[in-house]
């Protein structure tokens, strides 16, 4: 019989534009997935390496993130690789476009919520996407730590062990 180790969510609570830091390094971004509001702002800091963001063209497969909005920053080895303020709603997938940095794991996702304050998780939410510890999309899999993103901004983080 299956069992649910845990479950925990997370309720998105923001009183204002909130500035986030991800880190980025050799084959990571962290987190690999953020979930902030309308008008926030992202920036990547450089743990070491040469990397950049990419939000148009995913670099595995040759294929449009088909994000809400794209972009892509230049590679660099400076402190900040990008900062960028998130004005439209969706799901954003991204990676890095530098040699095989995205294949080796480098990816990441963030999540745009539609408002600016929310203190109540609604009972509306659909199952978005299913990603592993390393921001991989996946189906669900026993005995592995998984984390299931919902259209209402809520992430579950789930373990089920057989």
């Amino acid at each position: 019989m299956k069992k649910l180790l845990f479950l925990f969510l997370l309720p998105i609570l923001t009183y204002s534009q909130t500035s986030h830091n991800i880190s980025s390094g050799n084959f990571y971004y962290y987190p690999s997935v953020l979930s902030i509001n309308i008008g926030d702002t992202v920036t990547w800091i450089n743990d070491g390496g040469y990397h950049n963001v990419n939000f148009d063209i995913n670099t595995i497969t040759g294929s449009s993130f088909n994000n809400p909005e794209a972009f892509i920053s230049s590679p660099t080895s400076g402190p900040v690789l990008y900062t960028h303020v998130f004005n439209t709603p969706g799901n954003y997938d991204y990676d890095c476009s530098v040699g095989s940095h995205a294949v080796m794991g480098m990816i990441g996702t963030i999540i745009v919520n539609n408002v600016s304050f929310t203190n109540e998780i609604t009972s509306e939410k659909k199952l978005i996407k299913i990603i592993n510890t390393v921001g991989r999309e996946t189906s669900h899999t026993e005995n592995q730590l998984l984390l299931y993103i919902y259209s209402n901004g809520t992430i579950e983080k789930k373990m089920t062990i057989d």
